[in-house]
Order: structure tokens, then C-alpha cells, then sequence
């Protein structure tokens, strides 16, 4: 039997239901739970707590549950089965019909958020409120639409940074921000890899990776549209995702500026990241176009790592984690 488990981060969303077809199922014999081509810290999302639950209820053994999942660290006390990237192979057909764009340099950053949560609407205000005119944004919240209210992330930030509330509060005036009629909730694959437009005047895109707490290395299109596009990245994401980026083969910039955001726990990371955001900022337009020359080798490997990825190169290779 198959049951299937919705998460985002740290979130399951589909609890009550999840909970009910998990008793159903494990009732009739072993079960899959198919976290479906995702990849949440199970323990974080509260996917073992739940079989825990489940198992005390019906007095059965761990190997009764089997989780398949595309974290390709392992998060669970019960056993698991990896999957693959899904958008992979997309990925890497979208970079056969492509021709690289060079920047125009026009704008400093790219932040692109379909579904927020607290970490992308921190992140997204502090540029709206300090470098609105050197960003190119979209941010598709809208209030009159619950799942967009469900997903905003406005309490946890409040708790977390009450002192810098203020520039959020001012930052959801202002939205939805959009450059095209894209329906949401959810964005995918093919769609999710359909910004190149806003690519082509930005020189460093904040990426703001679907999962980033607890254990968990999961790299999805947000990821491989900045390689792709030959962009410089910093990203919101889990402890060492840039490590378990360079196990793989690819580049980072840490020739240019610190990522010693990468050794922070998701929850310590948001105020390092606008750290390295303000200090980009800081370089004069000269040196901007100075980094950017320099790092083409960088970026034309990382498209080249890319294309040569496989499955079988990601689910062989040691992860790194905490």
C-alpha cells in the first residue's frame, strides 16, 4: 500500500489525512509512504512522529514502513528508499535548447518566490526596502487567496526578528509583484524554469531553496534555472547545501564573497544572508562587472557539471550533514 505525504520544509500539510490512510494501510499489510519527489527532513516535517504514532497504535515493527524520498540524506528512524531529482533530466534538455545570455548588469539581484514562508519574506524585504531599484522581484503573494495567507511565514518571522518586522509589514503592501498572469498555488517544472527574461539584466540571483531545515540535501529547478541561466547564486537553504553542491562537482563563489552561511543551521542563516547580500551591495559598479568577468569559467563549468549529472552520480555520492 501507498500512502502519500504533501510536505514544505518543516510542514505536512496533508496531516489528517495522511494520518487516516497510514491506519488504513498499515492495517492491510506494509506500507509505502511516497513523500513524491521531495525531500523534507522527515523528523522536521513530522513524518516519524506520526508512524510512531501509528506503530504504538497497532503494535507494529519499523520495517513494517518503507519512505521514498528524493533527500538524499538520510532524516528517518524508519527505512528509506531515495528517488531522483525529478526536474533533472528536464534541466538538462532546457540547457541543450538554450544559448547563454550575458548580463547587462543592470540590476544587482534576482529573487523569484512562487509560495512564501518566513525566511523567503525576510529575505525578500530586506531588498525591497534597502535596494528596491537594483533588484528585479516577483513575489506572488496575495492576501485575497488563502493558500498564499496559509503559506506566508508572518508569525515566525515576527518571533524570530521582531526588530526588522517593520520593513516586512511595509513589504506586504506592495504585493503581489509579478512580470507575467502565472496562476498559482503551486508552480512546476516546466513553468518553474520560465524566468530568462528577468535573468538577463541581474547579476546574482538569492536562490530560496524549497527545504532548508534539519537534514536534508535537495536540490530542485530554483537551484538548477540559476546554473542554467550562468548566474552567481546565494542560497537560502539547509546546513551545507553549498558542500553537497561541490561533492557533486559544481562551483561556488566563495572567491568573490564569504559562504560561511553555509555552516549555519537554517534558523541562524537569515541574518548572514542579509550580511552577504549588503556587502555585495557595497561594491562599486566596477568591480561588479569585474567579478562577473572573472567568474564566467565558474559558470560555464557549473553548466557543464550539470549536463554530465546523472542519477546514479547523485544517489552514490556521501552527503555531508550534521
Amino acid at each position: 500500500m501507498i500512502v502519500k505525504a504533501i510536505t514544505s520544509d518543516s510542514l505536512l500539510w496533508n496531516k489528517q489525512q495522511f494520518v487516516f490512510d497510514l491506519i488504513s494501510a498499515a492495517q492491510q499489510g506494509p506500507v509505502i509512504i511516497d513523500l513524491l519527489h521531495e525531500g523534507p527532513d522527515c523528523v522536521a516535517a513530522g513524518i516519524d512522529a506520526v508512524i510512531d504514532q501509528v506503530r504504538e497504535l497497532l503494535d507494529l515493527p519499523k520495517d513494517h514502513f518503507l519512505i521514498r524520498t528524493s533527500n538524499q540524506i538520510k532524516s528517518s528512524a524508519y527505512p528509506e528508499i531515495r528517488t531522483k531529482f525529478v526536474e533533472l533530466n528536464l534541466a538538462k534538455n532546457l540547457i541543450q535548447q538554450s544559448q547563454p545570455v550575458s548580463s547587462t548588469l543592470k540590476h544587482l539581484f534576482g529573487i523569484f518566490i512562487g509560495r512564501s514562508n518566513w525566511q523567503r519574506l525576510g529575505l525578500a524585504a530586506h531588498l525591497h526596502q534597502k535596494y528596491r531599484d537594483r533588484t528585479v522581484m516577483t513575489f506572488h503573494y496575495d492576501h485575497n487567496l488563502e493558500f498564499h495567507r496559509n503559506n506566508l511565514g508572518l508569525e515566525e518571522f515576527v518571533h524570530k526578528h521582531w526588530d526588522k518586522s517593520k520593513h516586512v509589514y511595509e513589504f506586504l503592501k506592495h504585493l503581489p509583484i509579478k512580470h507575467d498572469e502565472q496562476t498559482y498555488p503551486i508552480l512546476w517544472n516546466e513553468q518553474g524554469f520560465g524566468l530568462t527574461q528577468q535573468y538577463r539584466s541581474v547579476f546574482i540571483e538569492i536562490v530560496c531553496e524549497t527545504y532548508f531545515t534539519g537534514r536534508t540535501f535537495f536540490i530542485t529547478e530554483k537551484t538548477l534555472r540559476c546554473i542554467i541561466n550562468r548566474r552567481p547564486f546565494i542560497v537560502q537553504g539547509p546546513i551545507h547545501y553549498l558542500k553537497n553542491l561541490k561533492s557533486l562537482g559544481f562551483k561556488t563563489f566563495d572567491t568573490w564573497w564569504d559562504e560561511g552561511y553555509d555552516q549555519d543551521p537554517s534558523d541562524a542563516r537569515y541574518d548572514t544572508l542579509c550580511d552577504g547580500i549588503d556587502y555585495i551591495a557595497l561594491q562599486p559598479d566596477q568591480r561588479i562587472k569585474q567579478w562577473y568577468d572573472e567568474m564566467q569559467p565558474v559558470l560555464a563549468h557549473n553548466v557543464r557539471c550539470l549536463q554530465e549529472l546523472t542519477d546514479q552520480k547523485i544517489m552514490s555520492t556521501e552527503f555531508f550533514c550534521d
